[in-house]
């Protein structure tokens, strides 16, 4: 079990970091964060491609509920 820095695979894919961790998020993959590193299994993005995963977007209701109904000023 290998385990390799974000930025490492963010290199080696041709992605940015949030590209990287947004990949890991929605796939499930194992990972370990401290407070100076965040290294993810190699194993885990070897099967995966160079394609990019689409930003979340939150829903107007969602939205709505985490604001508790505040409005912007």
């Amino acid at each position: 079990m290998a385990m390799v820095s974000v930025s490492k695979l963010a290199e080696d894919m041709g992605m940015s970091i949030n590209d990287v961790r947004r990949i890991a998020r929605h796939n499930g993959f194992y990972r370990h964060k401290d407070a100076k590193i965040e290294l993810y299994r190699a194993e885990d993005f070897d099967s995966f491609g160079s394609e990019k995963m689409k930003k979340r977007r939150l829903s107007k209701e969602h939205k709505a509920k985490l604001t508790g109904g505040k409005k912007k000023r």
